[in-house]
């Protein structure tokens, strides 16, 4: 095994990438709607028609406030606690949602 200073210099440094958990929390329910939506689009049931259709507007809604921050805030700030809460209830309207179907055909 190599010394510890060798190790260190192994592992290449990160460099100019943020993780914002915003973004990713944004982008898993993008892929998630998109994954599901057909299906749930050409289903019998009116309730997972339903679910689409709202989840459809909740993602509408979180990219323009996602983007009206960007754009307020820039890129190298922080957001502020209110943008984080109103990102926050984005992502629990949707989960709410993605678990309402998921009970509703069975699956999960």
């Amino acid at each position: 095994m190599p010394p510890k200073s060798t190790q260190d210099n192994m592992v290449p440094e990160a460099k100019g990438i943020k993780y914002d958990e915003c973004e990713m929390a944004l982008f898993r329910a993008k892929l998630s709607y998109h994954a599901t939506i057909d299906e749930r689009m050409a289903s019998q049931n009116s309730n997972l028609t339903s679910i689409a259709e709202a989840q459809a507007r909740i993602l509408k809604g979180w990219e323009i406030q996602m983007q009206g921050i960007k754009d307020l805030a820039g890129k190298n700030e922080g957001r502020s606690a209110s943008d984080k809460r109103a990102m926050a209830q984005y992502e629990w309207r949707y989960t709410a949602l993605e678990n309402a179907a998921t009970k509703t055909t069975g699956k999960g």
